[in-house]
This record gives structure tokens, C-alpha cells and sequence, in this order.
């Protein structure tokens, strides 16, 4: 079942070609040096010894070498909060990414993809008013989008971008670790929205949660508009 599961999906889904070089996004602390991170392939496996040329908002930051695991690093420091376009080039072929940089104490919400923006598990189409909840809750809080089902973070950005959603970091779930590390930089969780066990695993950070299920862990909801009065009007509230 899971299989059909994933082949019905990767047939809704379809990724676009594979690129030879392809950037991850990321979450950082503005001050704080990090490794942009790259990777060349192959056909089907990672490709090491490739010349790797990396972009910040258009502008080269240098070339690095791929390591045998096709892995290539460059660092960089972001000065600024906010978003910053990465690109990477190796040959001729490049991908884009992001990069938000966050300061302490800021709170970001994070929203998972297949757990809360699709109808159903057997449907391409976005729930209804989610590309406008979301874009009107990003004007107040960081926001990223969450890689946790059988879908592939290309996949879903593909998606994303088919069904006009706001452009934003897409980071994978890992059954949790993302949100362990979004708090060791001292980022609080705002909410986070999606299935029970994405929920579940943040509940330690107690965070706003919402959930198109039951579960003991969020408030259900039935549709984004509630989601916005919930999270926006309540906070606005709260805040005065």
C-alpha cells in the first residue's frame, strides 16, 4: 500500500528533471557564519570533483570542488534578517534555493506540506484560501514549509510553485530534528501546522498547533480561514 502509495503520488507530483547540481535550503542565525551546501549528480548517484560556482542574491561568493560524496560547502555570513536567493552553478546547469536568517528570539511558524495543503492524499489540487492564509500570516511571522511524506523537497517546491504558493524555505521534517534545532539557535516555534505525528513531535517547544485531524496534541480545524483568525486575529489580540 505504501508503494502505490508513493509511485500515485510521484505521478501527481512530477519533479522536474533532475538537475545535476541542486542547493538545500536553510535556516540560520543572522551574525553567524554557515556552509551553503550543494550537491552534483549524476544520472542516479552523487558525483564527486565537479567545480561548484555559488551566488548570494546574484552576486558570486566563489567556487569549491565536490567531495567524493558530491557534497560541495562555501561559507557564508548573512548580515541582514529576512530571505536570500542562493544559486549555484556547475557546468551548465544550476538551482536556486533559500535562506532565511533569523535572529534569537524571533518565531517562526512551520507549515507541512502534504499534512496540510493538499484536499487529500490522492489529490493535486491546494486546500482552498491556503495560498492566501498563507501569504497574509508570512507579513507577520517567518514561515517555512515542511518535507515529511513520501514527496521529495523538489517535488513539492514543483508543487509550490505550480499552484502559486508564496516562495519560502522548504526543510526536511527528519521526525522532528528540524524543530530540536531551530530551538538550540534560540528560534521559538510560533505553530506549527499539519498531521498528528509532525504535531506531536513538536509539543515539547509548545507551540500553537492545528491540525486537519484529531488529535489530542492541536486544535482541529476545518479550513485555512479559521486557521487565520486562530493564529493572526488571536495573536493580534494578544499582543495589545
Amino acid at each position: 500500500m505504501i508503494y502505490f502509495c508513493f509511485i500515485f503520488l510521484s505521478c501527481l507530483f512530477p519533479a522536474s528533471a533532475l538537475s545535476d547540481v541542486i542547493v538545500h535550503d536553510m535556516i540560520v542565525l543572522k551574525g553567524e557564519e554557515v556552509m551553503l551546501r550543494a550537491e552534483t549528480r549524476g544520472r542516479l548517484l552523487s558525483k564527486g570533483g565537479e567545480v561548484v560556482e555559488f551566488f548570494v542574491d546574484g552576486k558570486s561568493i566563489g567556487k569549491t570542488l565536490s567531495g567524493g560524496d558530491g557534497f560541495a560547502f562555501r561559507q557564508f555570513i548573512p548580515l541582514k534578517t529576512g530571505m536570500y536567493q542562493i544559486t549555484v552553478k556547475s557546468g551548465g546547469d544550476e538551482d536556486n534555493g533559500l535562506l532565511l536568517s533569523l535572529k534569537k528570539g524571533d518565531r517562526i511558524i512551520f507549515v507541512d506540506v502534504e499534512g496540510s495543503l493538499l484536499e487529500g492524499l490522492f489529490s493535486k489540487r491546494p486546500m482552498k484560501g491556503s495560498q492566501k492564509t498563507i501569504k497574509k500570516i508570512s507579513r507577520r511571522f517567518p514561515v517555512a514549509f515542511l518535507q515529511a511524506g513520501v514527496l521529495g523537497v523538489k517535488a513539492i517546491k514543483v508543487w509550490l510553485k505550480k499552484n502559486e504558493f508564496l516562495e519560502l524555505p522548504v526543510v526536511p521534517w527528519r521526525q522532528g530534528a528540524i524543530f530540536d534545532e531551530i530551538n538550540e539557535k534560540g528560534v521559538k516555534i510560533k505553530a506549527v501546522i499539519g498531521s498528528p505525528s509532525i504535531i506531536e513531535s513538536a509539543k515539547e517547544y509548545k507551540p500553537m498547533a492545528f491540525s486537519f485531524e484529531e488529535t489530542d496534541d492541536a486544535e482541529e480545524v476545518k479550513d485555512w480561514e479559521e486557521i487565520r483568525k486562530r493564529l493572526i486575529d488571536r495573536t493580534t489580540h494578544k499582543d495589545k
